[in-house]
């Protein structure tokens, strides 16, 4: 029968917990995999590229490109969401013919052809466990269904693998932004006087974008050391 509205919601907010708890994890200890997350680059007619990665004022198209951020420049994060939001934005996103192992029907298998946005809103833990600074974010995700992942594949539990590491992700990242969104004066004068300097530099060459990118991330004090000078 078809998947009923309601156990589309339930699918959908197990799927969101699942996915957070996972790409939070991977971001503090398991970076070399956070790639994996990712849809693979594409670009369509209209000019459109995929993944769409807005990560606190800095654009990438590229999710090997915005995992070595991770791996090679920033310090140690972690991550406590505080509050989780999520809205499913298309039950029929995935093809029906394109869902393997699905039985072909298009009003059914909905729970793993959807796609749906995640909000995500809580406290980031920056520099070290203990004694580092908190920053306060926002980040918001469009998931959409992996044809990679096989419709019924379970772990050794007897639980779908929605986001097990070394697996096939059940959904995979299309975009997402994140922002800091809270700062204090100190900070606030930083990141003006790095984004002064960038407007200056950019008539020169190329180095104002990137000394303005590094210049949000050194503000908020993710940069590690020697990093800011970039």
């Amino acid at each position: 029968p078809p998947v009923r509205p309601d156990s589309l919601t339930l699918g959908s907010l197990t799927a969101a917990e699942a996915f957070v708890d996972a790409y939070y994890a991977a971001l503090k200890t398991d970076r070399s995999t956070i790639s994996t997350f990712y849809c693979p680059k594409q670009t369509d007619a209209e000019g459109i590229t995929v993944p769409s990665i807005a990560w606190n004022g800095t654009l990438y198209n590229d999710a090997t490109t915005f995992q070595k951020l991770f791996e090679d420049d920033l310090t140690y994060t972690h991550f406590e969401v505080e509050l989780l939001d999520c809205n499913i934005l298309n039950t029929k996103y995935m093809l029906p013919e394109k869902l393997k192992g699905g039985c072909g029907d298009n009003e059914k298998d909905l729970d793993r052809r959807m796609s749906f946005a995640v909000a995500a809103t809580g406290s980031v833990r920056l520099k070290e466990a203990l004694k580092g600074p908190l920053r306060e974010f926002s980040e918001s995700f469009v998931l959409v269904p992996n044809p990679e992942q096989e419709i019924g594949t379970l772990d050794e539990k007897g639980k779908r693998k929605l986001f097990v590491k070394g697996a096939p992700k059940e959904w995979l990242i299309q975009s997402q932004n994140f922002r800091f969104t809270e700062w204090d004066e100190g900070e606030a004068r930083e990141e003006s006087k790095v984004d002064g300097a960038a407007k200056q530099g950019g008539k020169a060459g190329n180095n104002g974008p990137k000394r303005n990118a590094f210049g949000h991330l050194a503000a908020a004090g993710l940069l590690g050391k020697g990093k800011a000078k970039a």
